[in-house]
């Protein structure tokens, strides 16, 4: 199973909503990695984090919360160590969890600035401009959370992804295609891609692609009557002298001696 991430969609719609509430929404993938933050200026969380033992307080606070949504699949929240309301939301689709949704910068009526941050007045001052809401509203706002995404922008796929990248390079190698249009066709980092081809073929993806490439346009040279630079063309490379130097590293020899020799 693999879980694809529009990151770009997943944001447009978490700046919607950071924009109708004020509050700062991140998203996580299910390696605890963040896809994406949207938060508004001022923001009271990086102000006070500017302090690396109050980084390592937030971040602990977040990971118990982590740590807990992951066993009950359930919301989990909190006052954090700064006095706001603090939530991990799991994000579960087709039964299965496919990240979450990490909601902040809230005060809750009649919370208070804790003491340790009073003197800081530029502080304060950005404690009274956070949101507030009700317990009522804040079971409001986790209970959509969840929804504010289409349906695309998570797909769930059982089947193996190291074969589906490979057919799909070999179907697709007429097109231009480097490592970024990859991560972006299949919803993943390039540290994922990396390690999926290092792990199934021992090779790195754009190594794979340059090989498939270069058979492809072994067969054309050998079964068509194309010229070099249509081929080159045909297996997605533009550039004539770039192909003619690729193939020679790939074969050990140049398109054309090769399409001779094997005419001999």
């Amino acid at each position: 199973m693999h879980i694809y991430y529009n990151a770009e969609r997943i944001k447009r719609s978490m700046k919607h909503m950071t924009r109708l509430t004020g509050i700062s929404l991140a998203f996580m993938n299910t390696e605890r990695k963040y896809l994406c933050q949207c938060c508004p200026k001022d923001n009271f969380c990086a102000a006070i984090q500017k302090d690396p033992k109050e980084e390592k307080n937030c971040w602990n606070s977040d990971y118990r919360l982590l740590d807990a949504c992951e066993s009950s699949l359930q919301t989990e929240s909190h006052l954090c160590h700064a006095g706001l309301f603090d939530a991990v939301v799991p994000v579960i689709k087709s039964g299965v969890l496919v990240g979450y949704f990490v909601p902040g910068r809230i005060r809750i009526p009649n919370s208070t600035l804790p003491e340790s941050f009073r003197s800081d007045p530029h502080l304060t001052a950005l404690w009274n401009e956070l949101p507030c809401y009700t317990p009522e509203q804040i079971e409001s706002l986790k209970a959509l959370l969840p929804n504010i995404l289409s349906e695309d922008a998570i797909v769930i796929k059982h089947g193996d992804l190291a074969s589906e990248m490979a057919n799909y390079m070999k179907e697709h190698l007429a097109e231009k295609m480097d490592l970024d249009f990859l991560c972006k066709a299949f919803f993943i980092s390039k540290n994922t891609l990396y390690r999926i081809f290092r792990n199934h073929y021992n090779t790195t993806a754009q190594q794979y692609l340059t090989d498939l490439r270069m058979e492809r346009a072994k067969h054309l040279l050998t079964e068509t009557e194309m010229t070099i630079a249509e081929v080159a063309i045909a297996v997605g490379i533009e550039d004539y002298h770039y192909f003619c130097r690729v193939f020679t590293r790939h074969a050990g020899i140049a398109p054309g001696a090769f399409r001779r020799g094997t005419q001999e």
